[in-house]
């Protein structure tokens, strides 16, 4: 039987609590609302504070009705799913779900589920810190390939002749905004058989295959680019990895820790983290489920991984933190992100990532014609068309619907997470609607 432990955090509900404890609710401390400048301890020490929606003027009636259908949908339902929904600090409604199908067993607030997709937007945090720290050497601008070896950040890519010319016109901002030009498919959905272009070495690991000397029968490759970087856009992975590859060449840190170190670890997220590597992504189905009790961060290039179709052998390139995907949290410690996000960088009485950065990538990019056609910024989706919904609403979005949704005007963070795929619930779209409900029960 599927297994719903949802609750809207009403102050009958919190005293009830309080009488029995409050590690019942597995909240530790009621704030009130007028507290402004209120960052959550982490999760060992005490967590998110509690919300009454009432006093915080949202709709009860309208905010259950957002959590009654997040936890009754199909893609809830069938593998499982966590909700977390935060107005002014405050957790105003939280929903786990244990599959009828499959997934996390049970799900509870420790569970830690692959984030997807969203994983690109914890990088571009990353991403603003390192070009805060070494603005004197890199920036947007700055090319990854460049005219030669000793110009590159990534001269690894010149071990082996150039796939594609156009490869040495990337810049930063392409691989950020999606505009570099990479091909999407991912070859662990199609696995077929491997080959190495000729005249090329190596082994078939991440960044062999991102620098397109190998590849799948029947998926396109990465030997040549889609289109003029800069020129178009297509949603890809690869392109990030190889911003983390100029990150870690510069840093010398992998990514993960880097922005653990500076940033994830000081807004109260724990250390597995930064210390958790997990070499196995296990994609052999269409679910891809990736879930544990651990949180952690996976890694590519090292021996034994198998992200995007590796042999397992090690790369002569070394290994990172995976940047388009793998980042393993619960949904609780996500909403930090997201809290972090909505407060412009700014955690307590320190900016950890510049706000002028944030600003920039959660606006939509700028292509040198100045058209903005697609609603993508620098690793996260800007979603200003959504009907009843307000226009400065950003998120990062992943695959099964492991989504976080921030807006600024309404002070509210909504964190999701899940393991089923399915994109719509009668025909309308699950991810949109379910933003919408919410946004119905907060205050005009």
């Amino acid at each position: 039987m599927t297994n719903q432990n949802w609750r809207l955090v009403s102050r009958r509900r919190f005293l009830a609590a309080a009488s029995v404890g409050a590690a019942g609710l597995g909240l530790s401390r009621y704030v009130q609302a007028q507290d402004e400048t209120y960052f959550p301890p982490s999760e060992k020490d005490g967590g998110w504070r509690v919300g009454n929606p009432q006093t915080l003027s949202v709709d009860p009636s309208r905010l259950s009705e957002a959590v009654h259908y997040h936890d009754t949908a199909i893609q809830t339902t069938s593998f499982g799913g966590a909700l977390v929904i935060i107005n002014k600090g405050h957790i105003i409604g939280e929903s786990y779900t244990t599959g009828t199908d499959g997934g996390p067993q049970r799900w509870t607030a420790q569970t830690c589920n692959d984030m997807k997709s969203s994983t690109k937007s914890v990088f571009g945090t990353a991403v603003g810190v390192f070009l805060e720290e070494y603005k004197d050497q890199v920036d947007l601008e700055t090319y990854l390939v460049g005219s030669s070896r000793e110009e590159s950040l990534i001269p690894q890519l010149w071990e082996q002749p150039i796939t594609d010319e156009r490869k040495r016109r990337i810049k930063i901002k392409h691989a950020l905004s999606m505009t570099s030009g990479h091909e999407s498919r991912e070859p662990w959905l199609a696995p077929s058989t491997r080959h190495l272009y000729p005249d090329y070495s190596g082994p078939f690991q991440m960044y062999e295959y991102c620098f397109g000397w190998w590849h799948f029968d029947g998926i396109p490759a990465h030997h040549t680019l889609k289109f003029e970087p800069g020129s178009d856009f297509n949603y890809s992975n690869y392109g990030l990895e190889q911003v983390a590859l100029a990150m870690r060449n510069l840093s010398g840190e992998r990514v993960g820790p880097y922005v653990y170190d500076r940033v994830l670890g000081r807004i109260g997220m724990p250390i597995g983290i930064r210390d958790n590597e997990f070499k196995d992504m296990p994609y052999a189905t269409d679910k891809e489920l990736n879930f544990s009790d651990e949180p952690g961060w996976g890694i590519g290039g090292s021996e034994g991984c198998d992200a995007y179709g590796a042999d397992k052998s090690e790369s002569a390139f070394g290994y990172n933190s995976i940047v388009g995907s793998t980042f393993r949290c619960t949904a609780r410690d996500f909403a930090r992100l997201g809290y972090l996000w909505l407060n412009k960088g700014r955690w307590g009485s320190e900016q950890l990532v510049p706000e002028a950065w944030l600003k920039l990538a959660t606006s939509r990019f700028v292509r040198e014609s100045g058209e903005t056609p697609n609603p993508y910024g620098y690793t996260f989706w800007i979603q200003d068309e959504l009907e009843n919904v307000p226009k400065d609403l950003f998120m990062s979005r992943g695959h099964n619907q492991n989504h976080s949704f921030i807006i600024p005007s309404l002070d509210l963070v909504v964190v999701r997470q899940g393991n089923d795929n399915r994109r719509q619930v009668d025909g309308q779209p699950f991810s949109s609607t379910l933003i919408q409900k919410i946004v119905a029960a907060m205050p005009s």
